[in-house]
C-alpha cells in the first residue's frame, strides 16, 4: 500500500538521520598508538662545531662494532662540493661536482613494514638517537644512553665540546569522524597558555606555533621550548600533530664524558636534564589536552 511505502521510507530516513547524528557525536580524536600518542621521540647531543673526517670514521667503526646487533643497518653520509669556473663571461659557466669524504653516519633497525624503528646518527654537529617504536620513557632513556655512549667514546670532546642537548616529541592524534567536523576544542582545553584562541574558531585546518625560554636555570644555562601544533588532512583523516622541541643550552661546555654525565655540583648532567625536559613535556600536555584525552594516553590528572 502507498501508506505503508511512505511509512517505510520515512523510517529509513529517520535511521539515516540518527546514524548521521550519532556519527557526529561519536567522532573523537584517537592517539597514534593504543596507549600513547608518540609518533617519534628524539634525543640530541649538540657540539660546538662539526668533526673532521678522521674522527667521524673512527666513531663510526667503534659504534658499529658495539651496536651491530642492536642497529644492524649502516649508512654513510658523504658531502658534495661544487666548483664553478667562468673563463668567458659570454659562455655558460663550467660546473663540477666534487665528492668529499664521510661527513656522518647512521645505524638503524627496520620494522616489518620497512620503516626505520630506531636509529643512531651523527650529522653536522649533532649526535642523535630517534625512536619511532616508542614504548615508554624508561625504555627510551635506557636505550638512548646505550646507543649514545659508544659514539661519545670516540669523539674528541676536548677540541669540540658539548654545548647543548635537546629532547623532541612528535605526537599524533587522528579524528575518527567526518574530517570536516573536527574542531580544536575536541582535543584541547580552551584558554590554555599554548594554543591561541583563534585556533578554536578555525575549523578542521589550522596551525599554531609558539616558543619561550624558561627560567631560572643552573650555571647560566638557557632552555628554549618550541611547540608547533597543526591540524591537517592525512590519509583522508583530520589529524593533529604536535611537535615539541626543547633544547638546553649549557652555560659551560662539557669537554669530557665525566663532565657531561657527572658535572660539578652547580651544573646539571645529561640524564637529569633529559628527565627534566621529559617532565616539562608531560606538564605541557597536561595543560593543553582535554581530560578524556589525557586518560586515553595514561596521563589522567
Amino acid at each position: 500500500h502507498k501508506g505503508d511505502v511512505i511509512h517505510y521510507f520515512s523510517w529509513i530516513l529517520r535511521k539515516v538521520e540518527l546514524r548521521s547524528s550519532l556519527g557526529e557525536i561519536m567522532g573523537e580524536y584517537l592517539p597514534f598508538q593504543e596507549k600513547h600518542s608518540i609518533q617519534e621521540a628524539q634525543i640530541n647531543i649538540l657540539f660546538l662545531g662539526t668533526f673532521d673526517q678522521r674522527s667521524i670514521e673512527e666513531t663510526r667503526r667503534f659504534a658499529q662494532a658495539e651496536l651491530s646487533e642492536e642497529l644492524p643497518r649502516a649508512a654513510e653520509g658523504r658531502g658534495v662540493a661544487f666548483q664553478v669556473e667562468i673563463t668567458d663571461p659570454t659562455a655558460p659557466a663550467i660546473q663540477q661536482t666534487i665528492p668529499s669524504g664521510v661527513v656522518g653516519f647512521q645505524f638503524s633497525r627496520v620494522q616489518g613494514n620497512g620503516q626505520v624503528a630506531r636509529a643512531l646518527q651523527l650529522e653536522n654537529n649533532a649526535l642523535s638517537v630517534s625512536f619511532m617504536d616508542y614504548e615508554s620513557w624508561e625504555v627510551t632513556i635506557k636505550d638512548a644512553l646505550k646507543y649514545l655512549r659508544p659514539g661519545l667514546n670516540s669523539l674528541p670532546l676536548e677540541q669540540n665540546p658539548v654545548v647543548a642537548f635537546s629532547l623532541r616529541f612528535i605526537d599524533r592524534y587522528t579524528y575518527s569522524g567526518n574530517p570536516g567536523d573536527a574542531r580544536a576544542d575536541q582535543i584541547f582545553v580552551r584558554g590554555n597558555p599554548h594554543i591561541t584562541p583563534h585556533t578554536f574558531e578555525a575549523g578542521p585546518t589550522w596551525h599554531c606555533n609558539t616558543g619561550w625560554f624558561e627560567h631560572p636555570l643552573e650555571e647560566g644555562d638557557r632552555e628554549l621550548h618550541n611547540l608547533n601544533v597543526r591540524s591537517s588532512l592525512i590519509d583522508l583523516s583530520s589529524t593533529v600533530t604536535m611537535d615539541h622541541y626543547a633544547i638546553r643550552h649549557l652555560g659551560s661546555p662539557r669537554h669530557t664524558q665525566v663532565a657531561l654525565f657527572e658535572p660539578p655540583t652547580a651544573a646539571i648532567g645529561l640524564i637529569d636534564a633529559l628527565e627534566r625536559l621529559h617532565e616539562r613535556n608531560k606538564s605541557i600536555l597536561g595543560a593543553i589536552l582535554r581530560p578524556e584525552m589525557l586518560a586515553k594516553i595514561g596521563m589522567s590528572k
